[in-house]
């Protein structure tokens, strides 16, 4: 089919940063795609800037391009959900190969995605069959340092970017070992194939606004035999925190929130009693900065109140892994 992927892009107030996106995308080496972007209800002006955008270049037309405003801010797993669910099947006759996740605030090298599709490219990538999810290495905004190589949880689901501060030259820009393996791959910049995400009915829309509905995905497929991996070739600059201001106490809330209801999720209770409490005890002892205390306690509290509906997704999760192909 000459449309094998689905480009998705969230954005919500990204008036400062979609032009760059857009223009990046456009820019690709790689073109088999149709690009649809939803717009959480923004109050600036980022859906002026789409649209300006889309009038400006002869890369977008109607045939792969397409824009939704939703009426509220749904959060980002409900805004993906509903694109690959509800739009795209009016986009395509046929069904996409690939999904591919974007950050608004994320700017691709011109043969990002071509390199990040090729990851499941079995003439390209060999043992591509097993691989479900794939992400790249993504440099920081404004200069050549990496923000993030590989995406690794801790004991306690404390998330960290592999190969933070190190910069990007030498052996890096042509790796001899292009894939890293992974423990999930960031939504900035994220490539999965379209059969797996629907087949496990999309995000879970309990990961709202946003965090750790990627992390939950990618264990998911682990679960299922499926592996994750980082292509170093595919490389993107992103600007972290545009959506929500990295270490802020709103993020705090989101984070940890959502962190221990990935544990709670993914974890049996030997594990939760034998593995991530011993492990929190100690992060907190050890790590925790005092700006935490207050949205550390919500996050407990919040899901000490909703316990028993999480309880039940587990119970869900138990037969939507039956649902897709196990390798």
């Amino acid at each position: 089919m000459d449309n094998n992927s689905l480009i998705v892009i969230v954005t919500y107030n990204s008036q400062d940063f979609i032009e760059g996106c857009l223009k990046s995308v456009a820019a690709q080496t790689y073109d088999s795609w149709q690009l649809l972007v939803l717009d959480n209800n923004s109050s600036d002006r980022t859906v002026e800037k789409i649209r300006g955008f889309r009038n400006q270049t002869t890369r977008f037309d109607k045939n792969n391009f397409r824009l939704v405003r939703l009426k509220k801010n749904m959060g980002f797993s409900w805004a993906v959900n509903h694109a690959v669910s509800r739009i795209a099947p009016q986009a395509s006759a046929e069904p996409f190969e690939y999904l591919i996740l974007l950050n608004p605030d994320i700017s691709l090298f011109p043969d990002a995605l071509e390199k990040l599709i090729s990851t499941f490219d079995p003439s390209v990538t060999e043992s591509s069959q097993d691989i479900g999810a794939a992400g790249g290495l993504i440099l920081e905004y404004d200069r050549d340092i990496i923000q993030h190589r590989a995406g690794k949880i801790m004991e306690n689901f404390i998330t960290y970017h592999e190969g933070t501060g190190e910069e990007y030259g030498g052996s890096l820009k042509s790796p001899e070992i292009p894939l890293i393996e992974s423990d999930y791959v960031t939504g900035a910049f994220f490539a999965t194939r379209f059969s797996l995400f629907t087949g496990l009915g999309g995000f879970d829309r309990g990961y709202r606004p946003v965090y750790f509905e990627e992390l939950d995905y990618c264990l998911k497929l682990s679960e299922a035999g499926w592996r994750i991996v980082s292509n170093q070739q595919a490389v993107c600059r992103h600007f972290e925190g545009a959506s929500v201001k990295s270490f802020s106490g709103r993020f705090y809330r989101h984070y940890h929130k959502n962190r221990l209801r990935c544990a709670l999720l993914n974890m049996d209770i030997l594990e939760i009693l034998k593995i991530f409490i011993p492990a929190e005890i100690r992060w907190l002892k050890n790590s925790a900065t005092r700006d935490q205390a207050a949205p550390l306690l919500y996050a407990y509290f919040i899901n000490s109140l909703f316990l028993l509906y999480n309880l039940v997704q587990k119970i869900k999760n138990y037969f939507i892994l039956n649902r897709i192909e196990l390798k």
